[in-house]
């Protein structure tokens, strides 16, 4: 509140004809129009612009359910076989107004086709494990069902994105070596980046470019080369990205599917927002950008593959079964700290222990 004390006492103005004010209030219209229509033009967007996302304006589920396929850990603070998920993906999930529940690694087929009958996307995490039989049969059941009509999204995230090209060249030795590890990179967008689905949808996305911003922790990648050279991948997969690692080697960090919504990133956009382990040192355990920029990106990031999700119907048969599956019932646990601030523990499928 303004103190009525500290407010200047100004002159009271001599009454004027009725003629120049309105004279002035035509011309301060006139200019608040042109004013108005100069900034629409130049004033930049916001950092998610709801204009390029009108391709959502279907919304068949406001808050999408994502299964998050589950990883075996070998940590052995765990005490026994476990599988996990890094809870910065489900904070991820969240952020855009999303929902998480966890596919586990081994479950059997009838499991499976469960699950994908009750979330409207599928992400495959970061991890260490090849693609299993299970991976397989989520990714071509998430393709049939976009081939018969469900819009229903699928995103790789760094070992994800490695299972999305090995699962489609059907070559588990097709990846390269990169150095890549514990690195932050800018990513440099090829031709087909700016018709695309993923990077038209925010001007965010552009400081990826400019700034070494995005999280890398892996030691394998597929090389631009190489991604040319293999026709199953250039028939299926659109290269919208690439990253350098420390020797130069220039690696596709980003892909979209030609005809599906499937989606995926070699970097983890999830890490910026949501990983910030130290080691006792006190010096953070990874190369890890938290800058607004990058905070904006994953944001972005999310709201996209959330906004895919919200195009299908898919549902578990009632409140009480969607309630049971979704990660709500689970604590986080801190037994992966500090590679992870937190993740969720699961036994492995049908484990009776």
């Amino acid at each position: 509140m303004v103190d009525a004390a500290t407010v200047p006492i100004l002159p009271k103005a001599k009454p004027a004809s009725s003629r120049p004010r309105r004279l002035v209030l035509a011309l301060s219209l006139a200019l608040g129009c042109l004013l108005a229509v100069t900034s629409t033009t130049t004033t930049p967007v916001a950092p998610i612009e709801l204009a390029q996302a009108a391709r959502n304006t279907v919304v068949l589920t406001p808050n999408p359910i994502i299964g998050v396929f589950s990883h075996p850990t070998t940590n052995p603070s765990d005490g026994g076989p476990y599988e996990y998920i890094a809870a910065s993906y489900i904070k991820w999930i969240e952020s855009a107004g999303g929902r998480a529940v966890r596919i586990p690694f081994t479950a059997p087929e009838s499991e499976l086709t469960r699950l994908l009958s009750g979330v409207n996307g599928l992400l495959f995490p970061g991890g260490d494990p090849l693609p299993n039989a299970q991976a397989q049969f989520l990714l071509e059941s998430a393709i049939a069902l976009n081939q018969n009509g469900t819009y229903f999204p699928v995103w790789g995230t760094c070992l994800g994105f490695e299972w999305l090209v090995q699962l489609t060249a059907q070559d588990n030795g097709i990846l390269d070596k990169v150095d890549a590890q514990n690195m932050s990179s800018t990513i440099s967008y090829t031709p087909s980046a700016a018709s695309s689905r993923l990077f038209s949808y925010s001007r965010s996305f552009d400081a990826l470019t400019t700034a070494p911003l995005t999280a890398n922790f892996h030691h394998y990648g597929i090389t631009k080369a190489h991604f040319d050279a293999t026709p199953s991948l250039t028939a299926f997969f659109k290269a919208l990205a690439t990253s350098l690692d420390r020797q130069g080697v220039s690696y596709v960090s980003a892909i979209e599917a030609v005809e599906f919504p499937i989606y995926g990133l070699q970097f983890h956009p999830e890490k910026n927002p949501y990983e910030f382990g130290r080691l006792p040192s006190g010096v953070f355990y990874g190369d890890i950008d938290h800058s607004y920029p990058s905070l904006l990106a994953a944001q972005a990031f999310a709201h996209f593959f959330i906004g895919e999700a919200k195009k299908n119907a898919h549902a578990f048969p009632s409140f009480e079964i969607e309630f049971e599956n979704i990660l709500y019932n689970h604590a986080p646990s801190a037994a992966h700290y500090p590679g992870f601030e937190s993740v969720y523990l699961f036994k492995p499928f049908g484990a009776a222990y």
